[in-house]
């Protein structure tokens, strides 16, 4: 299925329209200016009388071919940023709809890249491509039939050259798409690594590595600077063929005219009309150029619009709810049962028996290959769910943002402050001025420590239906279930925390994680339907 926007969608269709028109005006000027320049040569030659008007026109002609220019460039500009606003649109859509395993397969510098790279490609070939190509649709009729009706024979022998190099740049053009692609998969290598290796550089120095890492980046940039040397000679060899085809053109019809008798007035309007003619013959190049940039690019967004992505639905019912596992199979995972509303339950097992899958089902951030997970009726919205995790969702802003993230409507300042207090954040009230303090971007001006607490008093906050915990920092903290106890005191949520078996003896029941199988332990008249320990 192809979620790809429409380039011609979202009322762009009447730019594409407008830059046909402007096109027209622009034709229809430069055949004026064409004819004005007969008209002038014809004049300085005796052949007629010299006429004002003649000038006037070449000149308002040389200004409105100018002015229509700058029209379409503008519009072009609007045409490839209104696109590349949508593909940005849909690909934040699509990546946000993704579960979360699907999202951790790919390589966030990849993900990154479409924002990037992919999006230019959009833009230019939207913006620049597309405006040119229907420009050109136009112009070049236009003045291969001015050039016809100002003199058939010069027009066959300018036109025959210009024919040519044509030939000749549709065959060098036919390499350029395999150019752009490994150019573009050598950039995105060395982008993407980039981005892993920038964050680890001074650990990297520390273990020797940077001499090894500086000579593989000199090599890659190599290779790159190679290829994209050789791509900008192909780009520059299909510009300027036909730019010699129209001067070989020009001598041409210099050549027919001086051995035919032709009066120079006319010759001259041929020439004028043949240098019209080169300049959208030259952005033919440009425009195949970027279509061969936009075509790899839109494949890369295609791969990434085909994987399962379905933006979750959250509808707050006001109290605690159970979690009904449905014949799941998930990762060699067989869970089929149901967690009872408002219970803390302790999820444990060892490293590698599925204790974060069966919790990121629960949270909604992944979704089952098979059976469902329902949260106390069959299908439906989620519920509010607090997901507490290592990597806490905390945005560049003030502190109160971070705190407030994604409740609606915003608490009390006042209560704000309380649960940042609550939740151990005083230092961090004190380093930063108090809850209107800045905090940058997924909490790096953050301590672990602070991201937690954070995490912890967003979850107060948004007085959640269930609350999620699979935070292997949190499950080592000293007082976790202090921490948790101050969570159950202004909620009643259903709990579920990734623990340990001693920790699961302080609570009434623990899921333990066995041979891809959730087994209950502790209150069996609490157990519900999954299956428990004899």
């Amino acid at each position: 299925m192809n979620r790809l926007p429409r380039i011609l969608g979202e009322g762009r269709i009447r730019d594409v329209a407008l830059v046909a028109f402007l096109g027209v005006g622009q034709a229809v000027a430069m055949g004026v200016a064409a004819l004005s320049t007969r008209a002038v040569f014809a004049a300085l030659h005796g052949d007629t009388p010299l006429v004002v008007t003649a000038f006037v026109l070449l000149g308002l002609a040389g200004c409105a071919v100018a002015g229509i220019d700058v029209l379409i460039r503008i519009r072009a500009e609007s045409l490839g940023q209104s696109y590349a606003r949508s593909l940005r649109t849909a690909l934040y859509r699509q990546i946000a709809g993704l579960s979360a395993g699907d999202l951790a397969e790919r390589r966030l510098g990849g993900l990154s890249l479409r924002f990037v790279g992919d999006l230019s490609a959009a833009r230019g070939w939207v913006g620049l491509g597309l405006t040119r190509l229907a420009s050109a649709t136009v112009v070049l009729p236009g003045a291969v039939l001015s050039l016809w009706l100002l003199h058939p024979k010069l027009a066959v022998a300018g036109g025959l050259p210009v024919a040519l190099s044509l030939g000749v740049t549709l065959g060098l053009a036919v390499g350029l798409g395999g150019m752009h692609k490994s150019l573009r998969s050598r950039r995105a290598r060395i982008a993407v690594s980039m981005m892993v290796r920038l964050t680890i550089a001074p650990a990297l120095d520390l273990a020797g590595r940077t001499p090894r890492e500086l000579a593989d980046l000199d090599d890659h940039s190599g290779v790159l600077k190679r290829e994209a040397v050789a791509r900008r000679t192909r780009i520059s060899l299909l510009c300027a063929l036909p730019q010699a085809g129209a001067a070989l053109g020009g001598v041409a019809i210099l050549w027919v005219a001086g051995a035919s008798d032709v009066p120079a007035a006319e010759a001259a309007g041929a020439l004028a009309v043949l240098a019209i003619l080169m300049l959208p013959l030259r952005d033919l190049a440009d425009v195949w150029d970027r279509y061969c940039a936009w075509r790899i690019a839109r494949s890369k967004c295609q791969a990434l619009f085909d994987r399962d992505s379905a933006l979750r639905e959250v509808r707050p019912v006001g109290h605690p709810v159970p979690v009904r596992f449905t014949d799941v199979r998930f990762r060699g995972l067989q869970i089929d049962g149901e967690i009872p509303a408002g219970t803390t339950v302790v999820v444990c097992g060892p490293p590698g028996s599925g204790k974060s899958s069966l919790l990121s089902l629960a949270a909604g951030q992944d979704r089952p290959d098979s059976g469902s997970v329902t949260y106390g009726s069959a299908g439906g919205p989620l519920p509010r769910i607090a997901y507490i995790s290592d990597v806490s969702p905390i945005v560049h802003g003030s502190l109160r943002r971070s705190l407030t993230l994604g409740i609606s409507p915003r608490p009390r300042s006042a209560d704000i402050r309380k649960a940042a207090l609550q939740f151990g954040l005083r230092p961090l009230l004190d380093r930063i001025g108090g809850t209107r303090g800045r905090v940058g971007e997924a909490g790096r001006t953050l301590s672990r420590g602070e991201a937690l607490g954070v995490a912890l008093a967003r979850a107060a906050l948004s007085r959640p239906d269930l609350i999620v915990v699979d935070s292997p920092q949190l499950i080592a903290h000293p007082k976790l279930w202090e921490l948790i106890g101050r969570l159950t005191v202004v909620t009643t949520a259903t709990l579920l925390v990734s623990g340990s078996d001693s920790a699961g003896a302080h609570r009434a029941m623990t899921l333990e994680m066995k041979d891809g199988k959730a087994i209950f332990h502790g209150d069996q008249t609490r157990a519900g339907p999954l299956e428990t320990a004899a």
